[in-house]
């Protein structure tokens, strides 16, 4: 077993594991991630958004997401209305099938995983990484809430 006492040593393990533990689920429960299911997971996460606030979440240029949200818009998954704080402004919402579509990938993913630890992981391993869970939460929990 490796020694993870070296914080630098954890942190890279952390990060290679979480990141192809997510690409893993992804693939086999056949939700790619896509800059359309992105954005749909950010305004429900975080309510409705501006195409400003969308792009600056995911770090990409405000005309680049307008294609995003055009696309969505076109699928009907989210809708626009104005900005109840400045009427200059528009908000997109998830719309209800936007909402259907994300549960679902979702429920997808967690069906998959945990088909997964049923078959593979023993049930004091399954507490093991419930505890992992609760330190990572804790993790996240000190900065504040995430974009």
């Amino acid at each position: 077993m490796t020694d993870f006492t070296a914080p630098e040593q954890l942190a890279e393990a952390l990060r290679q594991v979480v990141g192809n533990l997510v690409r893993k689920v992804r693939g086999e429960a056949q939700t790619p991630s896509s800059a359309q299911s992105e954005t749909l997971g950010f305004i429900d996460r975080h309510g409705p958004a501006s195409v400003s606030e969308l792009a600056a979440h995911r770090q990409v240029k405000h005309q680049s997401m307008r294609l995003v949200v055009a696309q969505l818009e076109t699928r009907q998954l989210v809708s626009r209305a104005a900005d109840p704080n400045d009427g200059r402004k528009q908000l997109l919402a998830l719309t209800p099938a936007g909402l259907e579509l994300l549960l679902a990938e979702q429920r997808q993913r967690r069906d998959w995983l945990a088909t997964r630890l049923a078959q593979q992981v023993s049930s004091a391993e399954r507490q093991t990484l419930g505890a992992a869970v609760q330190i990572l939460e804790k993790l996240l929990a000190a900065d504040g809430p995430s974009r």
